[in-house]
């Protein structure tokens, strides 16, 4: 991937360059041969604007001298003729004997008084000469003319300067760009690649691998957030799908394995007393159901370690009032009296969530609370959350037994027997998944208090 970002950024740079440079260097090489000529043709003017005295008295040292001189000061070739297209000055060839240039068209157009600029090849020196021609007048006549011409290389040789320079820069901006995008380039794909990394470890089982969030432009950063936030939940769900197997696998070996030896017992009993019989088979119904009640709990927490659920409002006061009809026969059938405060409104949990939590808390609380007390389940709200608690006056839990309460499969010595230790895990994920958290408070007055705090709504 750097590489090819590296390759577009050059290209782009190359095509810009040459869009740039070609056009600049066409404009100067066509301002540099309009100024050589504007330059010619000022000189041309000026110089016989000066030599028309010398040409009257026919100062022919003077003028060969101006001649060569303008030729050793600027390299351009001046030729003087007379009125007749003789050569009184050749500067090329100051000691040649007199030539006509008669035949020459820019000659002929100066003697007839008009000015002649332009280029012509020239077959002697085998290149395009500049030239300009101006007529020298003197006492209303035609004297003769001056024709200064420079060779096209003077012009050819500036360009090729200016497109070597062109050239020169543009080697000089590629290698700046190049250096520039390769490290843009890294910038962006280091952190790309760091993700790429991470997910090759997690896919062989490093699952605590991670990206680098604080890298690369914003997109990067948030694709490395995002993906922190799937390899924390794909963590998540190995690791609760983990333990659920190794949780099921301890916690069905007892009852199986009591139920087992119910069964045998009764197969090696056949003269045993119908009060032996039944006693053997209410004891294998009683594994049966902490069986059922097991693998129910096992399955409940498997389905929220896999998929929390989507929060929704959900009316606590309802709720409560809904879970404490519904529990309290088997309260009264108990001893103990169910009683609801309301005062929460609506909150935010898990779709589902609310009534598990209210039926976990309220069930252990039934079964510790001894007869003639009564269990309080309360829905408050403050000015940041609202919480829900269910109180009894059973015996509570001690600050050590209180740290482990929302372990799973954790069960207190003189805990009552058939439950499966998951019900405050329960309570504590359905919470946590609907942004709450579940803790343990301690009455006064004695008992055990468990509060779930959750989102207002």
């Amino acid at each position: 991937m750097t590489r090819r970002l590296l390759a577009g950024y050059l290209a782009i740079t190359v095509f810009v360059l040459v869009i740039l440079a070609v056009p600049l260097g066409i404009v100067f090489a066509d301002r540099e041969r309009a100024h050589l000529v504007n330059a010619i043709e000022r000189d041309s003017r000026v110089m016989a604007a000066k030599i028309d005295d010398l040409f009257e008295a026919n100062d022919f040292a003077a003028l060969k001298e101006i001649g060569l001189r303008y030729q050793r000061q600027t390299g351009g070739r001046v030729v003087m003729v007379d009125a007749n297209g003789r050569s009184i000055v050749d500067s090329s060839d100051p000691k040649g004997a007199p030539r006509s240039f008669s035949s020459r068209p820019e000659i002929m157009k100066a003697l007839a008084g008009r000015f002649a600029t332009g280029e012509r090849p020239s077959q002697t020196l085998g290149e395009v000469l500049y030239y300009v021609a101006v007529p020298v007048e003197g006492n209303n006549a035609v004297l003769g003319a001056v024709r200064v011409t420079y060779p096209s290389t003077k012009v050819d040789d500036r360009s090729r300067e200016v497109w070597i320079q062109l050239g020169t820069l543009s080697v000089v901006v590629i290698g700046v760009i190049g250096l520039v995008s390769w490290f843009a380039a890294t910038v962006i794909t280091r952190p790309i690649q760091a993700v790429g990394d991470a997910a090759d470890e997690i896919a062989f089982g490093g699952l605590r691998a991670r990206a680098p969030e604080h890298d690369g432009p914003p997109e990067v950063r948030q694709l490395a957030r995002s993906f922190n936030g799937m390899a924390e939940r794909l963590q998540v769900l190995v690791t609760s799908q983990q333990a659920f197997l190794a949780d099921a696998s301890h916690q069905l070996r007892t009852p199986l394995t009591a139920l087992r030896l119910r069964l045998e017992a009764l197969g090696d009993s056949p003269g045993a007393s119908e009060a032996v019989v039944e006693a053997d088979v209410e004891a294998a119904q009683s594994e049966v159901d902490r069986l059922s009640t097991i693998v129910d709990d096992l399955l409940q927490m498997a389905r929220i370690d896999s998929a929390p659920g989507t929060r929704v409002r959900a009316d606590l006061d309802a709720a409560v009032e809904e879970r404490v009809a519904t529990w309290s026969p088997l309260a009264d059938e108990r001893g103990v009296e169910l009683q609801a405060f309301t005062g929460g409104g609506s909150v935010e949990v898990v779709e589902g969530g609310l009534e598990q939590i209210l039926d976990n808390l309220i069930s252990n609380a039934i079964e510790v609370a001894p007869a003639g007390t009564s269990i309080e389940v309360a829905a408050q709200r403050d000015h940041r959350s609202v919480s829900v608690s269910v109180t009894d006056h059973g015996p509570g839990l001690t600050p050590e037994q209180a740290t482990r309460a929302f372990d799973r499969f954790w069960r207190a010595a003189d805990a009552p027997a058939g439950g499966s230790g998951l019900g405050l895990p329960i309570v504590r994920r359905l919470a946590e998944s609907s942004g709450g958290q579940a803790f343990i408070e301690h009455p006064v007055e004695g008992g055990l208090r468990v509060v779930v705090r959750l989102l207002p709504r």
